[in-house]
């Protein structure tokens, strides 16, 4: 169980500071372009879209490293034929859809609930970055 415990802290502490450092650099990014001049509308929705995407990508690794967590757990047997499949779970769980196609052995099933929580708080954290920028774009765009 404390094994189970360190793994699931030892993930989500990675996702959150990948998270924290993605935000800062995107801020940065952003902040800078937004500073520099006034935006047209192709620049608002360039801008957009690049933070969708830079996003989307980020959750992608995310879910890829809880994916290795649990198809290279030394301390239990793989739940799964390869990683695309421990891949296809994380997803799954980091969204919470949680179809329930494909699950985990015996107690190791309460580290799907960690990534549960981890991704709909990350996802949480993006959209409420997302809903920043917007604003943010929206202001810049309205000076005009």
């Amino acid at each position: 169980m404390i094994s189970l415990l360190l793994i699931g802290c030892i993930l989500v502490a990675i996702s959150v500071l990948l998270q924290a450092y993605c935000t800062l650099f995107w801020l940065k990014k952003v902040s800078k372009y937004l500073n520099e001049r006034r935006l047209n509308t192709h620049e608002v929705l360039k801008l957009l879209i690049l933070s969708f995407l830079v996003f989307s990508l980020l959750h992608f690794v995310q879910t890829a490293i809880w994916a290795l967590g649990y198809y290279y757990n030394p301390l239990t047997t793989s739940s799964f034929n390869d990683y695309f499949e421990a891949l296809y779970f994380s997803m799954v769980t980091f969204t919470t859809l949680g179809y329930g196609d494909i699950t985990l052995n015996s107690n190791w099933r309460l580290l799907s609930g960690f990534e549960a929580i981890n991704g709909i708080m990350l996802i949480g954290w993006t959209t409420a970055m997302m809903y920043s920028l917007l604003q943010k774009f929206t202001k810049k765009y309205s000076e005009r």
